[in-house]
């Protein structure tokens, strides 16, 4: 499960080195959970020798030579573990950046245990980001989905981390029980007043063995289909983009526990998740530019990045296919400029006008 993430600030990608502590500090289970899936079969006590190839391992790996590698502790409720155990993982992240292979640490937690007595320790180790699960605004959502939190504990806990200097993430989560777009909307609006420095999205898939796999079973819950669940990620890439959040991951990395067979009862599952939902965002811009052109327009040339022609065109070419039935009139020419910037795009119509778009959270 080797990442890189474009979601550092500057230009260099960013490189996280996952170390996964399975549900360790979680007070319970959420309804949807089942982190042997999402994650891995990782061990439930790491040792420093694991701790050790595997950080070794990610670090050969990284040809590229990313300017910003950071180690992460992901799965668990990092900040709920018994603080013995903490520290002794963050002394050995912590080693790596003495080295200089490594430029910080970062944490998965969970807003109901961020409290400011414990921010010294993290700070002192090299904790530059603190990602908190919060899923939903909602505060009936969160009941239902046995959460443990509110919406007020996700506001406070941001406001804590910022105060102290810390980056923020906040994981969010589409179609969950009781949600409805409206509620989905909210949570979106919520994450806008945060302005948290990045955000992973992704819709609720239903896996084997939890407690959501019982009410699916029982006709108790159904997730979103999967154009629903791109739209709904669309929407939430849009807004929050606009207002400079970093969207740094969209759906779940499949895992090979999550191939086997049975692993995934239900779901919006898609290999190329995130490039669905970049194809939907360029669609519904060039959309919008589309309709504000004047109606005696017959030609229009778009020039793009070589990188950003597979998200324009869509899977394939279902935007380009449902434009044509649009605009049956209009001749559409595609062209792709070396050194274009991502995201930028230039329009030129028959007519003479020259137009430029920018899509919003690209790099």
């Amino acid at each position: 499960m080797k990442q890189t993430d474009s979601g550092a600030p500057g230009s260099a990608r960013h490189f996280i080195i996952p170390v996964f502590i399975m549900n360790r500090g979680c007070p319970h289970r959420c309804t949807f959970c089942n982190q042997t899936i999402t994650a891995g079969n990782f061990p439930a006590e790491i040792t420093r020798e694991y701790f050790d190839r595997e950080v070794s391992a990610y670090l050969a790996w990284n040809k590229q030579q990313s300017e910003n590698v950071e180690i992460a502790f992901y799965g668990g409720n990092f900040t709920g573990v018994e603080p013995a155990y903490q520290e002794k993982l963050l002394t050995w992240a912590h080693a790596y950046i003495e080295k200089k292979l490594v430029q910080a640490i970062r944490i998965s937690t969970r807003p109901d245990y961020i409290s400011e007595d414990q921010l010294p320790l993290l700070k002192q180790y090299g904790v530059r980001t603190v990602e908190i699960g919060a899923q939903s605004f909602v505060d009936s959502v969160l009941r239902r989905v046995q959460r443990g939190h509110n919406a007020d504990d996700i506001e406070r806990a941001v406001s804590v981390l910022k105060e102290y200097g810390l980056r923020t993430g906040l994981h969010l989560m589409a179609g969950l029980p009781g949600d409805t777009k409206e509620g989905w909307i909210e949570s979106l609006n919520k994450t806008v007043c945060l302005r948290p420095d990045t955000a992973r999205i992704h819709p609720v898939t239903v896996f084997r063995d939890t407690v959501l796999a019982e009410e699916f079973h029982r006709g108790q819950y159904r997730p979103l289909e999967l154009p629903q669940a791109v739209e709904w990620c669309a929407l939430a890439w849009e807004m929050l983009s606009a207002v400079g959040i970093r969207v740094i991951r969209m759906g779940l990395q499949v895992t090979p526990e999550m191939e086997k067979a049975g692993a995934i009862l239900a779901g919006p599952v898609h290999p190329a998740f995130g490039s669905l939902v970049l194809s939907r965002v360029f669609y519904l811009h060039t959309i919008r530019f589309l309709g504000e052109l004047p109606d005696d327009v017959r030609e229009v040339r778009f020039r793009l990045s070589p990188r950003d022609m597979s998200d324009f065109r869509g899977l394939n070419n279902f935007n380009i296919k449902a434009i044509k039935k649009l605009y049956p009139r209009v001749h559409l020419i595609i062209e792709s400029v070396p050194g274009k910037k991502r995201g930028a795009i230039s329009a030129e119509t028959d007519t003479g006008a020259l137009m430029n778009l920018q899509i919003p959270g690209i790099r």
